[in-house]
Order: C-alpha cells, then sequence, then structure tokens
C-alpha cells in the first residue's frame, strides 16, 4: 500500500500480467503453443474456454520478444548465419506469406524473422488475382527487417549463406554491408511436403533448413498438411515468436550445457 495516496499494489501492477486471471496457464500454454498443439485443444487440454487461450496470444508473445531481445543482447558478435525464406499462408492457400529467417551458424539459434505478404505463384497466381485482387509484394520489407536486426549483431567479419535467389546479393549488402556472401544451388526437398530437408548428401544451409523443418514441425499452423490455419499473419508472428523462445531457451539449452529458461516461471 501506498503511504501517501493509500492505493494497493500488487507485484503484478506494474507487468504484462496486470489483472491476468489464471496465471498458472502461461506456462504450461507456452509450452503447450510450442508443441505443435493449436488453439483449439490447449484449451481443452487445460480446461479453459478457447476465448482465454486466443487472448493469451498476445501476452505469450510480448513476453517472449522482450527475452529474445534480452537473449540477443547477451550473445557474442555473430560470425556466420544461414539467410533464407520459408513459405506460408494465410486464411488460403491463395494469400501466401514470405517468412525471412536469419539462423545462427553451427549453433541454430534463430536470431531474426518476420512475416509479411506475397503475391500467389504458379498454379495459384490466376485464381489468387481473380479471387483477392493483387496481393502486395511486402518481401524487401521483411528482408530489411530480418537483416537490419543481424547488423547490430553481427561481426565485423561476418560470413552469410544463403541459396540462390537472384534478390538476396543487393539486400544483404545494403543492410549488412561488411558481410561476405556465399550463394549455394538450392537442392529438392527430401519427401514431398517436406521441402526444407533435403535428399541425401551435406547440405551448406542446414541450420537454417533444420530449423525451418522444426518450425513447421512445432508450430502445427505452418505445417504443409495441417487443419490448423492462420487467419491473420499478425497471430502467426506471435505463434512463431512464442516458438523461437521455446527453440533457442530450451532445445537448444540443453545442448549447448545451458539451463533451460522459462520467463513464465521467472526461471530467466
Amino acid at each position: 500500500m501506498c503511504g501517501d495516496c493509500g492505493h494497493s499494489f500488487s507485484e503484478a501492477t506494474f507487468t504484462p500480467e496486470y489483472r491476468q486471471r489464471k496465471r498458472h496457464i502461461n506456462h504450461p500454454l507456452y509450452e503447450l503453443l510450442a508443441s505443435s498443439v493449436s488453439l483449439r485443444r490447449s484449451a481443452s487440454i487445460l480446461r479453459v474456454a478457447r476465448k482465454t487461450v486466443e487472448r493469451r496470444l498476445p501476452y505469450l508473445a510480448l513476453v517472449a520478444n522482450e527475452h529474445h531481445k534480452k537473449f540477443l543482447d547477451s550473445l557474442p558478435p555473430v560470425t556466420q548465419v544461414h539467410f533464407d525464406d520459408m513459405e506460408s499462408s494465410v486464411h488460403s492457400k491463395l494469400k501466401p506469406v514470405s517468412i525471412p529467417l536469419v539462423v545462427d551458424h553451427p549453433t541454430r539459434l534463430i536470431l531474426s524473422f518476420d512475416v509479411v505478404s506475397m503475391p500467389a505463384k504458379g498454379k495459384l497466381a490466376k485464381a489468387s488475382v481473380a479471387k483477392y485482387g493483387k496481393r502486395p509484394d511486402h518481401r524487401k520489407k521483411g528482408w530489411a527487417t530480418t537483416l537490419s536486426a543481424l547488423s547490430d549483431l553481427a561481426d565485423q567479419k561476418i560470413h552469410i549463406t544463403s541459396d540462390s535467389h537472384h534478390m538476396y546479393p543487393d539486400q544483404i549488402k545494403r543492410y549488412v554491408p561488411n558481410a561476405t556472401h556465399e550463394r549455394v544451388t538450392s537442392r529438392r526437398g527430401c519427401v514431398v511436403g517436406q521441402g526444407e530437408l533435403k535428399r541425401g548428401g551435406w547440405d551448406p544451409i542446414f541450420s537454417i533448413n533444420h530449423t525451418a523443418a522444426m518450425f513447421r514441425a512445432n508450430v502445427n499452423r505452418l505445417a504443409r498438411r495441417t487443419w490448423c490455419t492462420s487467419k491473420k499473419a499478425e497471430n502467426l508472428k506471435r505463434h512463431m515468436a512464442i516458438y523461437v523462445l521455446w527453440h533457442n531457451e530450451t532445445i537448444l539449452a540443453k545442448n549447448d550445457g545451458r539451463k533451460p529458461c522459462s520467463p513464465f516461471l521467472g526461471l530467466c
């Protein structure tokens, strides 16, 4: 209680948890959403309303993003990274989105990502324009966001490896001017529907391809064949932010000999 005004305060007054009920579900919900469980199924498992889980998603993403910034500040300068784009969709396959991704090599730490709109390609292009009109192409904006974040972490002699996309060299030179850029030839996926995992042999950008495959395995709305579909790009980005925290601070923490961390249990 304040001695001057007489108002009462709690430990949550100046935190994101202020006026939040059922705080005990935060950590188990975080674990479920990072383990290929949908919002609806998470609500069923935790015995809460679906609306409760939906409203908790922005909060979990906010905490995850804040912790990710602190985590990046604690890292030494990055010297080798892999850069590439994943592709998914929002609401319909006729509304594709691009997910630029930067992964540290060889630790496979996820450093930055974004979710941006892109036009449909191939056989879906004509149907997409006919039904929803011409979609904006914001891929350059996504590359700017991810590469600009990388420039703050990069060592003076950073080496960036990507696939042979013709637009990558100019974007990397623009946002990470001190980097040396190596392009490798793209290869066919090992199984239909798993484009990131390549057929036998050595994969020069294995770190990012394996991480992208883990995204698809652990964020159910990113799976190639799934019942779960993102209705909004913003919620897809929130869900991915939650997985980034789990990936860096739980999965890879065990590999690196670090203690697993969860800000929802006050263990960070």
